[in-house]
């Protein structure tokens, strides 16, 4: 049997498979044939895909990985021919599905890769904002302001309902 083996923390792979399965296999639970097929169950089914060429209506199998998986064209480009003589079901693997874990996967017979890429990753890139808020420069740190402070309102208002009820409680008290 063909292992196929995944690095820890692979997060970008995306693994295309040839499947032979039968419009039976095709109406099955879904995450329990993937698990079956690639020989893991603990795979998240978020990200992996099986589905029948058909059902893709003219894209074909290199235009959903360029345009729905964001595979870059040049990585596809050596592939194309054999990418497009796919037909019927196919399976796709992310690494994500593995959630950062290594895995030794042993595909079903009924499968066959076609290959392996990676997706696109734009680079990072950081522009100055647009507001004018934004502009300038930050102000470094200033000592502590040392100056007293005046009380507040709120501390006076406190301070008055204080007395009103201490002079009521005494009155109170007396009376």
């Amino acid at each position: 049997m063909t292992t196929l083996t995944i690095p820890a923390n692979d997060r970008h792979g995306v693994r295309v498979f040839a499947a032979r399965l039968t419009p039976e296999d095709l109406k099955r639970d879904k995450t329990r044939l993937v698990g079956e097929l690639l020989g893991d169950p603990d795979l998240d089914p978020a990200f992996v895909e099986l589905f029948d060429l058909a059902d893709l209506s003219g894209l074909g199998l290199a235009g959903y990985l360029a345009e729905g998986l964001g595979v870059p064209e040049t990585a596809l480009a050596a592939d194309r021919a054999r990418l497009e003589a796919v037909t019927g079901p196919v399976l796709i693997l992310l690494s994500k599905a593995l959630h950062g874990r290594a895995a030794t996967l042993t595909p079903d017979p009924r499968l066959t890769l076609v290959g392996t890429y990676a997706e696109e990753r734009p680079p990072v890139h950081f522009e100055p904002l647009p507001t004018a808020g934004a502009q300038g420069t930050l102000i470094p740190d200033l000592p502590p302001d040392r100056t007293p402070q005046r009380p507040t309102s709120a501390f006076l208002l406190l301070g008055a309902a204080l007395v009103l009820v201490a002079l009521v409680a005494l009155w109170l008290a007396l009376g």
